[in-house]
């Protein structure tokens, strides 16, 4: 994928073992650790079925980061775009150094206060990765890292940010109803690969960034995931095109949405 698109997903939790407790029996993930250069150990997320891992979380956590999830865009060179992105209004929550993999990343917050982080390939990939089958090719797999969305109460700043952040570029959806949503078009794609939503009359929450999850049926997943302690935090709501999604918390606090496709899969 190209720098500016969204390729992985963090979760910061003091209690990994709850975390794959839930996610694991609400989406069926799986969990791989694997030891880092620092002596921590990081765990890797993938759905049943997929090729590659979608995201992971460290142990132990980041000190001060608390319980959440952020969303990690590829860049072509992390110290380089820490600092231009300082210049548009970011700041730093962790500053660049290693990543997991052995390339590099930070992480930030936007000027609405939204965590995200930036992350650079290492230098010389893992053996073998040219044989790496494509992420990204046929349907996305149930359980799997389908979409993104960022909340906002101020969508005209997030729109400006992530467009001369990333190169974003937004494409409004109006088969949502309720709101002011824009499908978010990232280098290297062509349909869209996120939402960007104007919560600004919106109760509760209003600024967030959170991965979304593809489920075959999001009214019997919301289901679950409540008799799993999760709380429901929007919808869940279908749009005029027959996509339906919803918004929720685990039992940690952590933010996450799911989504099902139309019968006949994505309109346009």
């Amino acid at each position: 994928m190209d720098p500016g698109s969204v390729v992985w997903f963090e979760i910061d939790t003091a209690d990994p073992e709850a975390v794959k407790d839930f996610y694991g029996s609400l989406l069926n993930w799986s969990f791989q650790t694997v030891p880092t250069a620092d002596g921590r150990t990081y765990t890797l997320i993938s759905a049943a079925g997929a090729p590659l891992p979608m995201g992971g979380f460290w142990e132990p956590a980041p000190s001060g980061q608390g319980e959440g999830a952020s969303l990690a865009v590829r860049s072509a060179d992390v110290d380089a775009e820490v600092a231009r992105l300082k210049d548009l209004g970011a700041g730093v929550v962790l500053p660049a150094g290693p990543a997991a993999d052995g390339g590099r990343s930070a992480r930030l917050k936007d000027p609405r206060g939204t965590v995200f982080s930036v992350w650079q390939a290492p230098e010389q990939p893992p053996a073998g990765a040219d044989e790496l089958p494509d992420a990204g090719v046929g349907a996305p797999l149930p359980g799997s890292l389908g979409w993104f969305e960022i909340g906002t109460a101020d969508l005209e700043a997030s729109q400006k940010f992530y467009a001369d952040a990333f190169g974003w570029t937004y494409i409004h959806d109006t088969g949502v109803t309720t709101r002011p949503y824009f499908a978010t078009v990232t280098p290297g794609d062509q349909r869209g690969s996120g939402g960007l939503a104007d919560n600004s009359q919106a109760k509760g929450v209003k600024d967030f960034a959170a991965p979304q999850f593809v489920t075959p049926d999001v009214p019997a997943a919301i289901a679950k995931a409540e008799r799993l302690g999760a709380t429901v935090e929007a919808g869940p709501e279908t749009t005029t095109y027959g996509l339906t999604f919803a918004r929720l918390t685990d039992p940690r606090g952590i933010r996450f949405l799911l989504f099902s496709l139309p019968p006949q899969g994505p309109q346009g």
